[in-house]
């Protein structure tokens, strides 16, 4: 695809209006969240567990503190709104006891956690919020929900306009200066090596950067191994995961002769900012473009 269409295509997506999320619900305390569900709580009042990172930066970032009554071991942002939070546990081994003692009205976790502790929570008559945005324009629709569902719609509101606005600002530079896309190439595990695709949130940032990811296809996570890298050839390589340049050409020494790194074109940006379906994936974003396309900044 021509970066022009795609880019025109994804400016449609992201440069909408508030007012079209916010018509599309009328029941105040309800929200609708990844897989389909809708989600009912009371009120304002409402007492929260995260158990998803992504979705503790966005509770904050919209508005809502002392209703978050307890987080994830993995999150870690902001420092010092976590840092006051009880930890109940990990993805897929939350604390079954300490989430009943805290007497949540919602459970808020990611696709990782096992189907058995939904059932868990389902039993106790916690209700779960799936979250779990694939895409940046999916991303926007999970804070409004959020926003709806706790009362915090003016909150939601502006964190939808800045995240709208950073990130039209990023295609429209890349759309008047970029030539064409960047065959990009994004690693989220080394041993055994798996990438992430078009159709997952990073693939859909790199997109939007002015990037054509590959392999191509409808796996979020495919797995690949070197002769099929060596193949694709991409020219820039972006890391989902840490790692140094050094560790990194050290475990591809066997690619080495593909393009990104005989050019050293590869990005090591933070995997927090860059993974977590949450506001900083903003910072991700114009931090790819730069990167793929710095002649057009």
């Amino acid at each position: 695809m021509k970066l022009r269409s795609c880019i025109s295509i994804i400016s449609a997506l992201v440069v909408f209006s508030c007012s079209l999320f916010f018509s599309q619900y009328a029941s105040a305390g309800t929200g609708v969240d990844s897989i389909g569900s809708r989600v009912t709580v009371p009120g304002n009042l409402t007492k929260i567990v995260s158990l998803s990172p992504g979705a503790t930066e966005t509770l904050f970032a919209i508005g809502i503190r002392d209703t978050v009554v307890g987080i994830s071991d993995f999150c870690n942002y902001p420092p010092d709104f976590v840092r006051s939070k009880q930890r109940m546990g990990g993805f897929s081994s939350p604390n079954i006891e300490k989430i009943q003692a805290a007497s949540p009205d919602v459970v808020i976790i990611g696709t990782v956690v096992p189907l058995k502790i939904k059932r868990q929570l389902d039993s106790l008559g916690i209700q779960v919020f799936v979250y779990n945005p694939k895409t940046y324009s999916a991303l926007l629709d999970s804070v409004y929900q959020f926003g709806r569902m706790f009362s915090h719609e003016e909150g939601a509101g502006e964190l939808i306009q800045s995240l709208q606005n950073g990130a039209a600002d990023v295609v429209q530079h890349v759309q008047k200066k970029s030539v064409r896309p960047v065959t990009t190439f994004i690693e989220i595990f080394d041993n055994p090596l798996y990438g992430a695709g078009r159709t997952s949130l990073p693939g859909d940032l790199i997109t939007m950067a002015g990037g054509r990811v590959v392999p191509e296809g409808e796996l979020e996570y495919p797995r690949l191994n070197e002769e099929q890298l060596l193949v694709l050839n991409p020219e820039a390589i972006v890391l989902g995961h840490e790692a140094d340049l050094k560790q990194f050409l050290s475990i591809h020494e066997h690619v080495a002769d593909i393009r990104a790194i005989k050019n050293r074109k590869i990005l090591i940006p933070d995997p927090d900012q860059f993974l977590r379906p949450g506001p900083r994936v903003l910072n991700a974003l114009k931090e790819i473009a730069q990167f793929l396309h710095p002649e057009a900044f």
